[in-house]
């Protein structure tokens, strides 16, 4: 009887899976505890971190302030009294000018980053790493998250970005990848007193952690005090090198779950059994085991011979455009067997993204704060003029003893007895005034978008006051440069973004990475980025990360994501002529179509390929002439026959001897006519002027 394959499988057991943690069933056996240092370092920690929070509840932008920021957005707010806080009294939110004002501002477009050098040498290094960011921007900095921060700013006034690095993101090719997170403003706590994110010494992050999220990270088990959620707080800090530590603890009960002096350090996945490196697979390749750890590493040894690639041409050192191909420098290879350090990170992971920094002030302003009193008086006049209208009616007036039917809503019969008796009635509409209420509410409204710098011309509606497309020019200058603040704040931070970016790239990076990049021939080439690139010599030696490169946004970035844009423009300069002339059209539409196909024009791919087919044609005119004219073909194949067999004419030679010429392109036979005088044609002509002119002198003075 043969045995189902199946059947030998193992099975499952429901308390070997996460099952048991999704329903908060855990033994008690297994839950973590501390050390007695651990105690006594969650214990200082926690009362720095309370300190911390203390700080922030004290400043314009706590919690209680956040909380109604929100609700007002959301168009969920109270009646403010006569010193601008809330009462009890709930206000019916006709008109969300919050809302409608911070939509308005929202930008859903991420700037490109800029990477300066500082060096010929950095050319190469930095157009890679720009390249590879972009390219990978979508997996690093999602446009949900983008649109989160943009709303968390304008919102609550600040919004933080933590960049970290994301190792279960790996696959066989790559080691990992780095994360961009937004961190609402009251989840993260930063060291009391500085305003200036780049000198804070350290920040906390308090968030929510299920279970096995907690056991994933830190391999340790934590009685949640409900569900399977539990309250976690981490301290990023610099240590006494410089690098980011980071020490994690639960609030609720004081458990530590990390305390990392080296958190910055480098992590590998590494089998616990015989400490053989496994990136992503579940079992041992050597040993067949399935228990897995991470461990830190500061340096590795070389394994093979690390070369120096570098383009002469692509750095500046050369102008040769034959020198334009990548090439190994021998004199900077580091030979197999050296230590390499690993790069550590020195920075710590939050950035803040402010709406307009104030002096002093590591938080910006809410563009809800600003609108907040002006949307309370707005729904006021609004909810006044609501009920005036509501009681706004038609009254009847009659005799006492009329009887009127009034069962129909709609008609209502009345029966009278006599002509007087219904000359007596009469209807009074009575109509309530509510244009005070309604002019009140538009001032108001149109004030606060001055304040929030919203144009008619922003919001799409008829502008009268501009009546040229100059006029509308200059008036969305003049709309940019009011928000030119907001931008700049808005740029530093994504500036900041992608310096860590790099750095974490630089630290945890294993392997080389490798993206396509379109060439401005419309040729596309595999360009490959290494964490190498940036490995140098001091004076002593030693080898080190060169990580002191000058980081922005490239501004012109905006018009280039804009594919539809980018079409207009591109077909407007071939209309100017600007991509080409009529010497060469066929290089032009070239040029033309590889810039459309760039910015991912429907067509494009297709015209490129009738224009590579169209270029082994002849051109149309010359096809259709040999089409009429067949004894043309046989002329044409027979002059050609003859070049090929060295029977066709020789041009004429000049070097007046009697040896052929070795040039054949056709020509006069040598030593046939007249020999050359040696003049050229203006000086054979000049001469000629000059004899007709003596000969008809001689024929007048005949004629005398």
């Amino acid at each position: 009887m043969r045995t189902n394959q199946k059947d030998k499988l193992p099975k499952p057991s429901i308390k070997d899976s996460r099952v048991l943690m999704y329903l908060g069933v855990i033994d008690e056996q297994a839950i973590y505890q501390n050390t007695e240092s651990e105690s006594e370092l969650a214990q200082l920690w926690n009362a720095v971190y309370k300190a911390a929070v203390a700080e922030y509840e004290s400043t314009r932008v706590n919690s209680k302030n956040v909380a109604k920021w929100r609700r007002a957005y959301m168009g969920d707010f109270n009646k403010l009294d006569e010193h601008g806080e809330e009462t009890d009294e709930k206000l019916k939110a006709l008109r969300k000018m919050a809302y409608e004002l911070v939509e308005q501002k929202v930008n859903a477009r991420i700037p490109a980053p800029k990477m300066s050098p500082r060096y010929h040498s950095d050319l190469i290094p930095v157009e890679a790493t720009e390249a590879l960011i972009k390219h990978e921007m979508n997996r690093m900095l999602s446009e949900e998250v983008q649109d989160e921060s943009e709303h968390s700013t304008l919102i609550d006034s600040t919004s933080w970005f933590k960049v970290s690095w994301n190792p279960f993101d790996n696959t066989h090719e790559r080691s990992g990848m780095p994360l961009v997170e937004v961190c609402a403003i009251d989840t993260v706590f930063p060291q009391p007193g500085i305003s200036d994110y780049k000198k804070l010494e350290y920040i906390f992050h308090k968030r929510q952690m299920t279970l096995t999220q907690v056991n994933d990270l830190f391999g340790r088990i934590v009685k949640p005090l409900k569900g399977d959620l539990i309250n976690v707080v981490e301290c990023y800090y610099l240590n006494e090198d410089r690098h980011v530590g980071r020490f994690v603890w639960v609030p609720d009960d004081l458990t530590v779950l990390a305390n990392d002096l080296e958190w910055g350090m480098r992590r590998r996945r590494e089998c616990a059994d015989c400490n053989t490196i496994v990136n992503t697979e579940s079992e041992c390749p050597v040993c067949g085991g399935s228990n897995f750890h991470y461990v830190g590493v500061k340096e590795h040894v070389l394994k093979e011979d690390l070369e120096y690639i570098e383009n002469p041409y692509r750095s500046g050192d050369e102008q040769d455009k034959a020198k334009d191909q990548m090439s190994a420098n021998p004199t900077k290879t580091i030979p197999k067997g050296t230590v390499i350090p690993y790069y550590l990170i020195r920075q710590l992971p939050f950035i803040p993204k402010r709406t307009i920094k104030l002096t002093d002030d590591i938080y910006g302003i809410s563009e809800v704060q600003l609108q907040l009193e002006p949307q309370d008086l707005v729904n006021k006049f609004y909810n006044k003029a609501e009920r005036k209208s509501s009681m706004s009616k038609a009254y009847v007036t009659k005799l006492k003893d009329t009887r009127i039917n009034d069962e129909d809503s709609e008609i209502a019969y009345i029966e009278v007895e006599s002509a007087q008796e219904g000359q007596a009635i009469q209807v009074k509409q009575i109509a309530a005034d509510i244009t005070e209420e309604l002019t009140m509410a538009q001032t108001l409204y149109e004030v606060t978008k001055s304040t929030a710098g919203v144009t008619d011309t922003d919001q799409g509606k008829y502008d009268p006051t501009a009546r040229s497309g100059r006029a509308k020019e200059m008036q969305l200058v003049a709309s940019e440069q009011r928000q030119a603040a907001p931008t700049t704040q808005r740029n530093i931070a994504y500036a900041g973004v992608y310096e860590l970016l790099f750095k974490y790239l630089l630290a945890y990076s294993n392997e080389e990475r490798s993206f396509i990049k379109l060439l401005p021939d419309g040729t596309k080439r595999q360009e490959v980025w290494s964490r190498y690139m940036f490995l140098d010599k001091d004076e002593n030696g030693k080898l080190y990360y060169r990580d002191d490169f000058a980081w922005s946004v490239d501004e012109a970035s905006a018009i280039t994501e804009d594919r539809a844009s980018m079409w207009q423009i591109i077909d407007q300069d071939f209309i100017n002529g600007t991509l080409g002339s009529e010497i060469d059209p066929i290089r032009a539409l070239r040029m033309y179509w590889h810039m459309k196909d760039q910015y991912g024009y429907p067509t494009a791919k297709f015209a490129l390929a009738f224009l590579e087919e169209a270029v082994e044609h002849l051109p149309a005119q010359i096809e259709q002439a040999l089409v009429n004219n067949p004894e043309a073909v046989e002329l044409a194949l027979s002059y050609i026959a003859d070049m090929q067999s060295g029977k066709g004419v020789l041009p004429q030679n000049t070097n007046n001897s009697s040896e052929p010429s070795n040039n054949s392109h056709g020509g006069a036979r040598d030593n046939v006519g007249k020999p050359s005088n040696q003049q050229t044609h203006d000086q054979q002509q000049q001469r000629t002027n000059e004899k007709n002119k003596v000969k008809q002198e001689v024929m007048d003075d005949k004629a005398r």
